[in-house]
């Protein structure tokens, strides 16, 4: 497992711990609470991103808070936006952590937000929400 740079770990500084949920084939990425972030606005259309969920083609590790509600189809429920299903738009505060076209990453996990991004996810851009409201 490989780590990013301490630059871009600030981004996401400790409170609670991260988590992965499964549901069903996919991955929803959750991030540990953060006090700071960038301010950058992401998001798209719901889409599986190399198993895991993300928006416009790149994998979002959701904010802390964020929940499964259903798996068919799938659900999340999202503090200050409620619930989006596969295909719905949304747009969240946050910040890239991870672009392939600037930065040339080895394959393997990758650990940011107290979360492990599996390595299919990871060969994926990565954007980090935060909470938003």
């Amino acid at each position: 497992m490989r780590t990013l740079p301490a630059l871009l770990i600030a981004l996401a500084l400790a409170g609670c711990g991260g988590k992965e949920i499964t549901a069903g084939d996919a991955t929803v990425l959750v991030g540990e609470r953060s006090s700071s972030g960038a301010d950058a606005l992401g998001g798209g259309t719901l889409e599986l991103v190399g198993g895991c969920l993300g928006a416009d083609g790149i994998v979002v590790i959701w904010p802390v808070g964020t929940d499964v509600v259903d798996e068919d189809p799938l659900t999340i429920d999202i503090p200050h936006l409620g619930e989006l299903s596969l295909g719905d738009r949304v747009e969240v505060p946050g910040g890239m952590v991870l672009e392939h076209s600037s930065d040339t990453v080895p394959p393997g996990p990758l650990s940011i937000a107290g979360v492990t991004v599996p390595e299919s996810c990871a060969e994926h851009d990565v954007f980090l929400a935060r909470r938003g409201g």
